[in-house]
C-alpha cells in the first residue's frame, strides 16, 4: 500500500490549531501577568495611602513644633530684652559706697549730737557744731534719696529677675515640647521614606511586569491574526474541495445516468431482436439483415 500524503488543508489546519494553542497560551500567561501587575499596582496603592496618611500626621505635627518654636523664641526674646533693661538698671544703681557713707554720716551726726549735749561748748562753737550737723543731715538726706531710688530698682531688678526666670521656664518647656515633636516629625519622615522606597520597587516590579504582559498580549495578537488568515485559506481550500467533490459527484451522477441508458437501450434492442426472432421461427422462415 502506498504511503499517504498529507495535504495541503491537513497541513494548515495542523498550523492553525498550532496557532489557536499557542496563542491560548500566551493568553493565559499574559492574563497571569495582568494579576500580577494589578496586585503589585493595588500594594502600591496601598502603600500610597498610607504614605499620605502619615504625612498628613507628620505635617500637623511640623505645625504644633513650628508653633512651640515660634513661642520659644518669643519668650526668649522677650527674656533678652529684660536682661537688657537690667543691665541699664544697674548702670543707675547706687553702688556699695553710698551706703557706707551714710553710714559713716550717721556715726558722723551721732557724735555732734553727743558733743552738742554733753560738751560745754561756747556759742560760736555751738554754731559750728549746728551747722556740721545741718550739713551732715543735707548730705545724708541726699545720700538716701539716691539709696532709695536704688532700692525701687533693686526691687524692679527681683521683679526682672523673677520675670526673667518664668520667661526661660516657660521656654524651655516649648523647647522641650520642640524636642519631643521634632523626634516625632522625624520618625515619621522615615517612615515616609520606607514607604516611598518599597512604593518604588512595587511601581518598578509592577511595570516590569506590563511591559511582558504588553509582550505577551502582541505576541498572542499576532498568532491570532495569523491563525485568522490560516482559517481563511483553511475555509478557502475547504470550499474549493466541497466544490471539487460536487463536481465529482455530478459527474458520476451523469456517467451512471448515461450508463444506465446505455444499458436500458442495449436491452431494449436484445428484447426487441428476440422478438423478431420468435416470429421468424413461428414462420419458418429467419432473415438476418
Amino acid at each position: 500500500m502506498p504511503k499517504r500524503t498529507i495535504s495541503e488543508l491537513e497541513k494548515a489546519e495542523e498550523k492553525f490549531d498550532a496557532l489557536i494553542s499557542k496563542r491560548n497560551k500566551l493568553n493565559d500567561e499574559g492574563g497571569e501577568l495582568r494579576n500580577v501587575r494589578d496586585m503589585l499596582n493595588e500594594q502600591k496603592r496601598k502603600l500610597l495611602d498610607e504614605t499620605l496618611e502619615i504625612k498628613k500626621t507628620k505635617d500637623e505635627k511640623a505645625a504644633e513644633m513650628a508653633a512651640h518654636k515660634r513661642a520659644r523664641n518669643e519668650l526668649n526674646a522677650k527674656a533678652k530684652e529684660l536682661i537688657q533693661l537690667k543691665r541699664e538698671l544697674h548702670k543707675n544703681a547706687p553702688d556699695s559706697d553710698a551706703y557706707r557713707e551714710i553710714e559713716r554720716l550717721n556715726r558722723e551726726f551721732e557724735f555732734l549730737e553727743m558733743k552738742q549735749q554733753t560738751d560745754t561748748l561756747s556759742v560760736q562753737e555751738e554754731n559750728e557744731v549746728i551747722q556740721k550737723m545741718r550739713q551732715n543731715l543735707s548730705e545724708r538726706n541726699g545720700l538716701l534719696a539716691v539709696t532709695r531710688k536704688g532700692e525701687e530698682i533693686v526691687g524692679r531688678l527681683e521683679d526682672i529677675n523673677r520675670k526673667i526666670d518664668d520667661l526661660f521656664e516657660e521656654a524651655g518647656r516649648e523647647h522641650e515640647s520642640v524636642t519631643s515633636l521634632y523626634a516625632e516629625v522625624r520618625a515619621l519622615g522615615e517612615q515616609m521614606n520606607s514607604k516611598m522606597n518599597e512604593a518604588s520597587i512595587l511601581i518598578g516590579e509592577a511595570d516590569r511586569k506590563h511591559r511582558e504582559f504588553i509582550e505577551k498580549r502582541d505576541e498572542a495578537d499576532a498568532c491570532h491574526h495569523e491563525a485568522m488568515e490560516m482559517r481563511s485559506f483553511i475555509l478557502e481550500r475547504r470550499k474549493e474541495r466541497r466544490e471539487k467533490a460536487a463536481e465529482s459527484r455530478k459527474a458520476i451522477q451523469n456517467q451512471n445516468f448515461s450508463v444506465r441508458r446505455t444499458l436500458f437501450d442495449e436491452k431494449a434492442s436484445e428484447e426487441e431482436a428476440d422478438k423478431q426472432l420468435q416470429e421468424l421461427m413461428k414462420r419458418g422462415k429467419i432473415s438476418l439483415r
